[in-house]
Parts: C-alpha cells; sequence; structure tokens
C-alpha cells in the first residue's frame, strides 16, 4: 500500500496563505474599530452634547457643512467619562493603554510576538470611549494592535513557530494601518519600515503587499475605495519647489516638538498618585475643555482636515477667531490635546493626529504663502506635504508615510515634492521618535539578536588559553615516542625538526612498524597560530578528525591545544561574560 505524504508548502506559497489570513483579520477588526468608534461618537458627542462634526469625503462626508453644538458644555463631562471608562477597561489588560502602535512594535522585538488573549478586545472597547467620547487621539494604533494581536493569537493556535509568528505581527501592524488609512500600499512597507529607526524587515513586504490589498477590500466594501480626503489633481511648479524645502524644515521642526510633548505628558501623569483610570479622565476633562472652544481638536478630526483643504477655512469656528489665527493656533491645540489624552493613558493613536497636525502646519504655512505673495494657490498640496513630512519624521518612517499622505490625498503628482520635504524634515527630526520601542537597526533587534550575535568562540584567542608543550623529535628513538604518546593519553604527536620548525605529525597506531619516526610523518597537517581564534582552531580540529591542533607561529612550534583546554577556556570567558 502506498503512502500519501502531504506536499510541503514553498516559502512563497506559505506566505500567501498568511498574508491572505492576515488580510481578512485586518479587514473585519478595521471594520468592528470603525463602526465601534462611530456608536459611541454617535451616543456622547451627537445625541448627547448635540454637537455635529464634518466627515471627510472618502467616509462619506459631504462639501457642505455647518457646525453646530447645542450642549458643547457637556463635552468635559463626556470626554472625561469616556477616558475614566478606558482606564477601568484596561485594567483588564494593562498592554492596551496608550500608544497601540507601540505596543505592537514592543511586542514584535521583545515579545516573540505574543499579545494577552483578550487584549485586542479590550483595545477595541477603550479605544471606542476614549475617542468616540471626544478624545484627540487615531483609530490606526488600536487597528494595529488588534491587528496584531488576534493574528497572534491565531498564530499560537495553529502552532506557528515564534520567528514566523513575529513576522506575522508585523505583517498585521503595516496591514491594520494601510488598510483603515485606505493606504494598502504605505501599510505594506509600513509593516517593514516602523519596526526600526533606520532599516527594514525586508522579509514581510511580499505576505504584506497580499495582506493590505485583502484587508482594504474587505474594508472598502463598507466604507468605499475613495481616498480619505477626495481625489484632487494638482500640477505642481519647479518654482514652488523652494517653498517645499521650507515646509520641510518647519515640519521638522514641529515633528521634534511634537515628539517631546508625547513624552514629557506621559512622564508628567505617571508621577501622578491616582488610579490610571483617575488620570486619563483628568486627561479627557482637559481636553474637553479646549474642546468646549475648538472643536477641531476633538476626536480624530480628519472632516476638519479636509474642509481646510477644500478651502473651506471660513468654517473654522475656534472662539469665534479669525479663520487665519484658528489655523495657526490649531497645530499647537492638537499637539496638546493628543497628549493630554494618549500621556493620561487614554487609549487610542498618534498616527491620526500626527497626520493632521502636518497637514495643519502645511494648511498654515500655505495660507501664509497666500497672504505674502497676493496669490490664492490651492491648500492641498501644502496640506499633503505637510503630512508626509512632519509624521514621517516623528515616526522615523519617512517613505510610507510619505506614501500614506499620497493615497489620502489621491494626488500622485505630489510623490516629487514631497519626497524633497520628507528628507529636509527626517534629517531634522530623525533622533527623535515616537516610539520607544522603535531599535536603530535589526541588528539591534532581540528579535534577531541570534541572527547577528558573534560567537563567543570567535573572540576568545588561542594565545588566550593553555596551551601544552608536547612533541617528538624526528631523531627521537620510536620506544621514547610511543611511551610518551601514552603517558599523555594521545593517539597521534606533533613532530619538529632540529631547528623546532613544526613538521607534521605521527600516529601511535603508525609506529609499530617503523624503524624511525621520519618514516610515518603525517605533513601539510592543519595547524593555528597563537592569534587565531578558537572557532578557527574547532574547525582545524574537524578537518583532522583529532583531539587536539597543533600552534605554529612564524614556522616555528609553539604547542598544542586539546579539546579539553579549548572547553576550560570557553567557559571561563563565558562566566566572565555573564559576569
Amino acid at each position: 500500500m502506498k503512502s500519501h505524504h502531504a506536499r510541503r508548502l514553498s516559502y512563497f506559497e506559505k506566505w500567501a496563505l498568511i498574508g491572505l489570513l492576515v488580510g481578512i483579520i485586518a479587514g473585519l477588526s478595521s471594520m468592528a474599530v470603525f463602526y465601534a468608534l462611530r456608536v459611541v461618537e454617535y451616543i456622547f458627542l451627537v445625541k448627547g452634547a448635540g454637537i455635529s462634526l464634518p466627515v471627510p469625503i472618502g467616509e462619506g462626508g459631504s462639501v457642505v457643512f455647518s457646525y453646530t453644538a447645542l450642549r458643547p458644555y457637556l463635552l468635559p463631562v463626556f470626554a472625561a467619562t469616556g477616558a475614566f471608562i478606558s482606564g477601568i477597561l484596561i485594567r483588564f489588560s494593562s498592554s492596551a493603554s496608550g500608544n497601540g502602535t507601540d505596543k505592537t512594535i514592543e511586542a514584535f522585538h521583545y515579545k516573540h510576538g505574543k499579545f494577552d488573549k483578550l487584549g485586542w478586545l479590550v483595545k477595541l472597547l477603550a479605544s471606542a470611549f476614549t475617542i468616540g467620547t471626544g478624545g484627540s487621539a487615531g483609530r490606526e494604533g488600536p487597528e494595529a494592535f488588534i491587528s496584531a494581536g488576534l493574528s497572534s493569537n491565531i498564530s499560537g493556535i495553529l502552532k506557528i513557530s515564534p520567528e514566523d509568528r513575529r513576522k506575522i505581527v508585523a505583517v498585521a501592524l503595516g496591514a491594520g494601518i494601510g488598510t483603515i488609512f485606505k493606504s494598502p500600499i504605505a501599510g505594506a512597507l509600513l509593516s517593514a519600515e516602523l519596526l526600526y529607526r533606520r532599516d527594514f524587515e525586508y522579509e514581510v513586504i511580499f505576505p504584506s503587499l497580499i495582506a493590505s490589498a485583502i484587508g482594504y477590500m474587505i474594508f472598502g466594501l463598507a466604507v468605499g475605495y475613495g481616498p480619505i480626503f477626495g481625489i484632487y489633481i494638482y500640477t505642481f511648479s519647479v518654482y514652488q519647489v523652494p517653498s517645499f524645502i521650507l515646509l520641510g524644515l518647519i515640519c521638522g521642526a514641529f515633528a521634534i516638538l511634537y515628539v517631546k510633548s508625547m513624552l514629557g505628558f506621559e512622564h508628567i501623569f505617571s508621577k501622578l498618585r491616582a488610579p490610571l483610570a483617575v488620570r486619563a479622565a483628568i486627561g479627557g476633562l482637559a481636553v474637553g475643555i479646549i474642546g468646549m472652544m475648538f472643536p477641531e481638536i476633538i476626536s480624530v478630526g480628519y472632516g476638519w482636515m479636509n474642509m481646510i483643504m477644500l478651502d473651506k477655512t471660513y468654517e473654522l469656528v475656534g472662539l469665534g477667531l479669525s479663520p487665519l489665527l484658528i489655523l495657526i493656533l490649531l497645530p499647537f491645540l492638537k499637539i496638546l490635546a493628543t497628549s493630554l489624552t494618549i500621556g493620561s493613558g487614554g487609549s487610542g493613536g498618534e498616527f491620526a493626529p500626527g497626520i493632521m497636525i502636518g497637514g495643519l502646519v502645511g494648511s498654515a504655512f500655505g495660507v501664509m504663502l497666500n497672504l505674502l505673495s497676493g496669490g490664492s494657490s490651492s491648500l492641498v498640496p501644502y496640506a499633503v506635504i505637510g503630512m508626509a513630512a512632519l509624521f514621517g519624521a516623528a515616526a522615523n518612517a519617512p517613505i510610507s508615510v510619505m506614501i500614506m499622505a499620497i493615497e489620502m490625498g489621491g494626488s500622485i503628482e505630489l510623490l516629487p515634492p514631497a519626497m524633497l520635504a520628507s528628507v529636509v524634515s527626517y534629517l531634522i527630526a530623525w533622533k527623535f521618535s515616537l516610539y520607544h520601542s522603535q531599535v536603530t537597526t535589526r541588528r539591534d533587534s532581540p528579535a534577531h539578536a541570534q541572527e547577528y550575535s558573534i560567537p563567543l568562540l570567535s573572540t576568545i584567542k588561542v594565545e588566550d588559553i593553555s596551551i601544552k608543550n608536547v612533541f617528538v623529535n624526528l631523531d627521537t628513538p620510536i620506544k621514547e615516542a610511543v611511551l610518551k604518546m601514552r603517558s599523555e593519553g594521545l593517539a597521534s604527536i606533533p613532530v619538529i625538526d632540529s631547528n623546532g620548525k613544526f613538521v607534521g605529525i605521527v600516529r601511535l597506531s603508525d609506529l609499530n612498524e617503523a624503524k624511525v619516526i621520519s618514516e610515518k610523518v603525517i605533513r601539510g597537517t592543519p595547524y593555528v597560530r597563537p592569534e587565531s581564534n578558537l572557532e578557527q582552531a574547532w574547525e582545524a580540529l574537524a578537518t583532522s578528525r583529532s583531539s587536539w591542533v597543533p600552534v605554529v607561529k612564524d614556522g616555528k612550534f609553539v604547542g598544542i591545544i586539546t579539546v579539553k583546554e579549548m572547553l576550560d577556556g570557553y567557559e571561563k570567558f563565558s562566566k566572565m561574560q555573564q559576569a
């Protein structure tokens, strides 16, 4: 009877299937995040506070909008309540607090890709209450965490290796963000770029392309496939290049401000001796108060950004100030509100606020240029380039964020100036990052420790361990040589000439048939030098199939090192390294 064996999947078949699975998870979880936020927002902000917020075109919004706020005084109450509920929920999974993207990066580098079993559910609910009640945060951080957490849990059920589980988490990270931003190309690149400050996890790009595409197609069934901010056709002039470079410089400075503010408020709130739920409520209350005066900063805020890009800055309502003054203030206020929300322990993402802050900085820059030049150029190019340059620098992911901004704005024509501005901004702010868990390169990641570690044997030199001075001369009598080899417990022994030069070796088994040693000398035997390392000595042992290896310097015999001496030396240096 013939035995039928299942054919092993090739590398590409395996990761294509994994990419498909992760893509389905990313698409469905993005829908869950999107609608959970909408439901909570409808209950608290729309029905409770009577606040109408603009919706971006790509999510079903309209170019016609009029802001209303029937009970704005309830906003601080609701924002504090939502943050408090979020803090209570996070008690069931502490990893669900704060910045979801950073927690996902941390899981990749330091936790073998593992997540709490129910962390994804806690993150979903906590983020819905934080953002849906007015907290200034993004939905992409929670989605990255949820998508990665679910993918990791399924990997555990399927008994997938820790190494592959890490890669799956990276794929889910990018696919989740790319899906909910409706920017699948950027999502595929984010999987590889966002883990490091100056490197790529290149192995995940192939499955990420599949996962991001599948996630986007599933999510688009519910939300639509158009870019979030609509489609803009824009042709830039080469004469505008200097202004784009200047915008890159400004965005670099704002990227540093954003990172420092986020880290600063995290530090401030960590010093408060109060439960997480109370700290989060304090942050929510402060954001709600700011939101009463400047409703543009609450929640995700993409609708307001879309209005500005459509040259409807006159729709801005902050404190009844002039639209220009509001636009200048908004980047600072959005940084403050986001720092309060996430820094206090609220659950949400820093990605969407960073994109919006960049868009606000770019838009304000464009308005100022129009005023100075007397022109009326569209704000779209400055907004899109601002998004790419500022958050690309703050996240240490200039390539993928640049692509994301282009996809969100539907303006492929802006890719060349966005590249210039992103490079300039990154050069200014590359030492700063929103993500504590990012490492500089693959070599610095615990996930690649084995791949890049230097074996201890290669760091120990032969001259640093005990070398035995055991040998016979060419003219040593056979009987004397046999006795010496037996007393040393050696099956062979090095042979030297009258000048102390290493000639070769002679085996004990060969001496029974010899009259003089020179008849049985085996020449060309592998040897090592005093400056050689133990890894090279071990290779010489394997080649000669012996228990010892000769040590020779400039042709002169120095001695031998045996397996015992090598093991003793390894143990000694290993203990020193651990100490």
